[in-house]
């Protein structure tokens, strides 16, 4: 069978292993990139957009490769790109389209409204997709395969969910070729996760829907073997040439154990710089020793708030802020750099959190401070809580539902206070400033003079390009690679 994957201009892990579990067991696999550019969710000129718009040439090469079936991964800030295209498809192409990813798994029901839309698969997708896949070779399509919801005669099977992947390397090395092939900026930082799940389950993250999902199907937090890791890295090394590596594992540290075998065999075997995540309760000196034996070069960690109450009590994350600072001192003094996530625009988030967290890193200086406007996403805690106190009216729930997007999280969020953009720009100063300078301009409140920037993106973009974290350098690197993609595609 031939399975086309439309895909956005992100790079999918996820559907580079389900390729993988495909192309082994004989199906052709190809994968059509609309890189979006000038309408992602860092750049948005909608009139350059649409001079560069490669929607028309997208399809076309979709229609010449002549599929059976049609997938999209779809996450919630991309959803209506993907109902975009998949409508243009389904004029083209009579072939069945099938939905995955975190947003249609959270809202199956809404997403297999649309005519255009035949099949959802919710959760892991690599077996599904292939029993799908097999079926269809042998002349019928089988509609009670597992984590699939199918249409059929007006109706919607939904089939219940099997267990999950419980030994990661069973699967096959992901089909990254699939995504290099396309584009040179995918080469500038490998990416790769040695686990699935996660052991937390903050409000506002996917997570912890998933639990919630899967409840009954086995172990959610799994980790694959060092040595499959490092057999991967080592493929990487030796085709790509790689220079850096990104793990997208929650916390790389949340395992001792296999942390202490991952430093002794990484550094031996694999011996080039990577960026990992880190929660702050997993920053031990033993983890931060090995991660900094390993090779770590930088770690960002989940601040999120520096009010303990809308820590614990809204975002459920029990971690002291003492904890935090602790951690960020630990990492810097192993010479690693540090990165720090912060979420506004919180419920019960006051202008004082605001003036804590400017003081907090006036005092901590960290490498780049990321200010994440807050987004609602489907099926999270904190997204139904809000709904219920009133916080979301009928009409903003809603479109959140629909992966209607106001704005992404870096440029405003859904809860983007203008007056609060001060506060941004101070914390973007704040690291380049003398930090008596920075005391005054807090004590004086001269931040308050700051309103005048006032543009979300804007202050993102610069926090980026005068940042001295090693991830901004690559991503700059990976932006200014993927744009010259106009030139080659033309």
């Amino acid at each position: 069978m031939k399975i086309a994957f439309i895909n956005d201009s992100s790079e999918r892990l996820g559907v580079a292993s389900i390729a993988a579990v495909l192309q082994k067991a004989g199906h052709d696999v190809e994968i059509f990139i609309d890189h979006q550019f000038y309408n992602d969710e860092n750049i948005n000129i909608k009139w350059l957009h649409k001079i560069f718009d490669q929607k028309v040439s997208l399809i076309s090469k979709v229609k010449s490769f002549k599929p059976d079936i049609i997938g999209f991964s779809v996450v919630s800030d991309f959803y209506q790109w993907a109902c975009q295209i998949a409508e243009l498809v389904k004029e083209e192409l009579d072939v069945p389209i099938i939905f995955g990813g975190i947003h249609p798994t959270s809202a199956p029901d809404r997403v297999l409204k649309n005519n255009f839309v035949d099949m959802v698969c919710l959760g892991e997708g690599e077996y599904p997709l292939l029993d799908i896949a097999e079926s269809m070779k042998n002349g019928e399509l089988d509609y009670s395969i597992k984590n699939i919801w199918f249409k059929k005669d007006g109706k919607i099977i939904k089939n219940e969910m099997r267990p999950l992947i419980k030994d990661l390397d069973q699967l096959p090395m992901p089909l990254k070729d699939l995504y290099y092939s396309k584009g040179s900026h995918f080469s500038t930082s490998y990416y790769i996760m040695a686990s699935r799940g996660c052991v937390y389950s903050c409000s506002y993250c996917c997570h912890s829907y998933l639990k919630t999902l899967y409840k009954g199907g086995g172990p959610y937090f799994r980790q694959r073997s060092v040595d499959n890791v490092v057999k991967e890295l080592l493929i990487a090394k030796e085709k790509y040439k790689i220079k850096h590596i990104r793990f997208f594992d929650d916390s790389l540290g949340v395992n001792i154990k296999w942390l202490e075998e991952f430093s002794n065999k990484y550094s031996n075997k694999v011996n080039i710089p990577f960026m990992c995540y880190m929660h702050p309760s997993h920053t031990s000196k033993r983890s931060v020793e090995l991660l900094k034996n390993a090779g770590c070069c930088e770690i960002e960690i989940g601040v999120q708030s520096l009010n303990e109450s809308i820590r614990k009590t809204i975002l459920n994350r029990h971690v002291s802020t003492a904890d935090i600072r602790d951690s960020i001192q630990l990492i810097q003094t192993h010479g690693i750099k540090v990165v720090a996530d912060n979420i506004v625009g919180l419920p019960n988030q006051t202008e004082k959190d605001l003036i804590e967290m400017a003081n907090f890193y006036n005092e901590n200086r960290v490498n780049r401070i990321y200010f994440f406007w807050l987004r609602f996403y489907p099926g999270t805690p904190i997204t139904e809580s809000a709904k219920q106190k009133g916080l979301l009216n009928e009409l903003q729930y809603e479109e959140i539902m629909e992966g209607h997007i106001t704005r992404p999280f870096s440029r405003g969020g859904d809860t983007v206070n203008k007056e609060w953009l001060s506060f941004q720009f101070l914390l973007f100063i704040s690291q380049l400033l003398p930090k008596s300078v920075v005391r005054w301009l807090i004590k004086k409140k001269v931040y308050r003079y700051f309103h005048h920037v006032n543009s979300s993106g804007i202050l993102s973009g610069l926090t980026t390009l005068f940042s001295s974290s090693i991830n901004d350098r690559i991503l700059i690197k990976r932006g200014l690679s993927r744009y010259l993609n106009i030139f080659r595609l033309k």
